[in-house]
């Protein structure tokens, strides 16, 4: 048994958002840690999109704050992803091809599905943006399926991809360097490091073919370089990685404190209450680096403490940790239809109405209406024949399971 927050490791699969599944019967165990890790950053993303959407001249600078240091969810995402890949088949040997086969069918059909969604209902529930006709559809369709511009979030499936395209490269990597996992860290480190760079700092290039390559190339992997080697190797070296982390947990806070508030300095020095420059908000400023490495360090060790003490899972934490894991990719993909069925039925007008005067209660309204709608969104698609294209799971037969009542707290 690896320690502490692992799977005990056996011939094992993960799905497209990590979920462990035995292949044979032995006892099913799960990586704990990472699936509270999952959850929060899932809650994030919603967040981060939730404050977006009600941005005013007034608020832009603490919402561009937030939404900044929500970034770390992009990054967090390919750690976790390639955390839970490694741990789940480094005991085993899978041909490349019957590793593809398994994997992309698990997010290909979901992508592909929610684009098609995606070009429907952004004309039919968008105001102000009526359907062209048939020819520029369908080349702007397929133009976003080859990007991952469907909407906002998409682009993630798409590195999710490219992950499971590399993936037998990267496990390759790992057993020619196991006993040099710091040069796998500084190379990853050099590569994204390059990436911020040249998106933050260098000038956009010029022609065509460049201005194409420029504006996609972030949705690719050097950009996520050094968290891809950051979930890679910690779970290679599980063990003394969490050995390290519970010797040194308050420096590991200090540290991640201190990340935190140059990232913090740097955003507030750069801007003021009438003046958010774009370029402080970009997810590859290299001020943002502390914030992105402390921040999930700090992340990781509050998962790792907690499951340390869940005992049986049945506690308050344990139970929605359970309920929303799950769930979560389906929140992910369907948050930013409720998100705009909110804004066409009104309710994105009436909260200024109601909160004309704070910008933080409007903002927490919506997440909460946001992640309710999107929990009950994906319970409702988890009964369907089509959940395992629109959400990743297999169906669950039975009744909705509002989320209120979803058995997250038992009485004593």
């Amino acid at each position: 048994m690896l320690r502490n927050s692992t799977v005990e490791l056996g011939t094992i699969e993960d799905d497209a958002v990590g979920h462990i599944r035995p292949q044979t019967r032995q006892p099913r165990t799960r990586a704990h840690t990472a699936d509270f890790v999952r959850v929060v950053l899932f809650t994030w993303v919603v967040v981060a999109h939730c404050v977006n959407g009600i941005i005013t001249p007034e608020t832009a600078q603490p919402a561009g704050l937030v939404g900044t240091l929500c970034h770390l969810t992009r990054y967090g995402f390919v750690a976790v992803t390639l955390f839970v890949l490694v741990l789940s088949t480094q005991k085993t040997q899978m041909l490349p091809i019957m590793f593809w086969r398994k994997r992309f069918g698990l997010v290909a059909w979901p992508y592909l599905a929610w684009t098609v969604i995606y070009s429907i209902t952004d004309h039919v529930i968008i105001e102000g943006n009526p359907f062209t006709g048939p020819g520029e559809y369908f080349r702007t369709l397929g133009a976003h399926l080859l990007t991952g511009d469907g909407k906002y979030q998409l682009y993630f499936l798409l590195i999710s991809m490219q992950i499971y395209l590399v993936f037998p490269v990267v496990t390759w990597l790992l057993r020619r360097y196991r006993n040099c996992p710091w040069q796998l860290l500084i190379g990853g480190a050099a590569v994204q490091l390059l990436m911020f760079v040249i998106y933050q700092y260098l000038p956009r290039p010029t022609g065509a073919v460049w201005d194409i390559v420029y504006e996609h190339a972030w949705k690719t992997l050097p950009m996520y370089a050094l968290f891809i080697v950051i979930g890679a190797v910690g779970a290679q070296h599980l063990d003394t990685v969490q050995r390290w982390l519970d010797d040194h947990v308050i420096g590991v806070v200090l540290a991640a404190a201190v990340g935190t508030a140059i990232t913090v300095a740097a955003y507030v020095t750069a801007t003021s209450p009438g003046y958010v420059p774009g370029s402080t908000t970009t997810p590859w400023n290299l001020t943002l680096l502390p914030w992105l490495v402390g921040g999930f360090a700090m992340l990781w060790l509050v998962a790792m403490t907690w499951n340390n003490h869940r005992g049986t899972g049945n506690g308050v934490v344990g139970r929605v940790v359970a309920y929303a894991t799950p769930r979560a990719f389906g929140v992910f993909a369907v948050h930013p239809l409720v998100i705009d069925v909110l804004g066409r039925a009104g309710f994105l007008t009436g909260l200024f109405s109601w909160f004309p005067q704070s910008g933080a209660t409007r903002a927490i309204i919506l997440v909460v209406v946001v992640l309710a709608g999107s929990l009950l969104m994906v319970d409702l698609l988890l009964r369907t024949s089509l959940s395992q294209i629109l959400v990743a799971r297999k169906r669950i037969p039975g009744r909705v399971r509002i989320p209120h009542y979803a058995g997250l707290i038992r009485p004593s």
